[in-house]
C-alpha cells in the first residue's frame, strides 16, 4: 500500500534522528507528536501557509503545557513534509536535530519582570527602524487598538530578546521564541505571540524590502513559496 506524504515524511524524520543517536524514548515522543499533527495535514497543499494553518489548528487542540515540547517537532518536520532536501541537510549540519527541547534559561518571574518593564527599555536606532517597519504593516491590518498595542509589545519583547544574537538565522530566532513562550502561556496569549513571531521574523532579518519587492529573475509565486517556508521554520 502506498504511503501518504505524512507517513513518508515521518519515516524519513525518524530515520535521520535514529542515525544521529537520538534515544528510543525521545523518538517515541516525537513520533506521537507527528501522528497527532498528521491528522491536520491530510489532503492539504504542501506549502508553508497551509502547514502553519494546520499547526495552528493542532496547537489549539492540545494542552498549552505541551506547546514548548511540540513546537521543535513541528518545525523540524516541515522540511520533511515538503521534501526540502536542502533545508534538511542544512538543519542536520547545524545540529538542529538534538532530540531534546531547547532549555529555557530564564525563570517565569524574570520573563514577567521584563514584560512589565518593557516600555522603559530604550531602543537603538536600528531597533527603532525595525519596530517602526513592523508597526506600519501591522497598522494596515486594522487590528483593534488593544490588540494592536499587544502585538507591538510582543514584537518589542522579542526584538530585545534577540539583541545579543550576532548571526540572524532561523534556529536562533526559534530559540528566543521558545524562551519567551512560557510568559505568553501564562498570560493566555500564546497563539497571538506565535502569530506575531512568524510575522516579525522577516523584519528582524531586515528582509522587509526584499519581501515587498519581487526580484526580476524570480516569479512572484516562487518568492512567496520561499518566504512561506522560511516563516514556517522560524516560528
Amino acid at each position: 500500500m502506498e504511503m501518504s506524504r505524512e507517513q513518508e515524511a515521518q519515516k524519513a524524520y525518524v530515520r535521520l534522528l535514529t542515525g544521529q543517536g537520538v534515544s528510543q524514548r525521545v523518538l517515541v515522543q516525537r513520533e506521537f507528536v507527528i501522528v497527532r499533527l498528521s491528522a491536520f495535514l491530510k489532503e492539504i497543499p504542501a506549502d508553508g501557509t497551509h502547514y502553519r494553518q494546520a499547526v495552528d489548528r493542532f496547537i489549539a487542540s492540545i494542552d498549552p503545557a505541551e506547546i514548548p515540547t511540540v513546537l521543535p517537532v513541528v518545525r523540524e518536520f516541515f522540511s520533511f513534509w515538503v521534501r526540502d532536501i536542502k533545508a534538511i541537510a542544512a538543519m542536520s549540519q547545524a545540529k538542529v536535530f538534538s532530540g531534546s527541547t531547547p532549555v529555557t534559561t530564564v525563570t517565569q518571574d524574570e520573563l514577567f519582570k521584563d514584560w512589565y518593564e518593557l516600555d522603559k527599555t530604550v531602543l537603538s536606532s536600528l531597533e527603532k527602524q525595525t519596530l517602526e517597519a513592523f508597526e506600519q504593516v501591522t497598522l494596515i491590518r486594522g487590528f483593534e487598538p488593544a490588540v494592536f498595542k499587544e502585538r507591538m509589545r510582543m514584537a518589542k519583547c522579542l526584538l530585545l530578546s534577540l539583541r545579543n544574537i550576532s548571526h540572524k538565522q532561523s534556529h536562533s530566532y526559534r530559540q528566543m521564541v521558545d524562551r519567551n513562550l512560557p510568559l505568553f502561556n501564562a498570560l493566555g496569549s500564546q497563539h497571538t505571540f506565535l502569530s506575531v513571531s512568524r510575522e516579525f521574523y522577516y523584519f528582524w532579518r531586515g528582509d522587509t524590502l526584499k519581501s515587498q519587492t519581487t526580484p526580476s529573475n524570480k516569479p512572484a509565486q516562487q518568492v512567496e513559496v520561499a518566504r512561506s517556508r522560511d516563516m514556517a521554520m522560524a516560528a
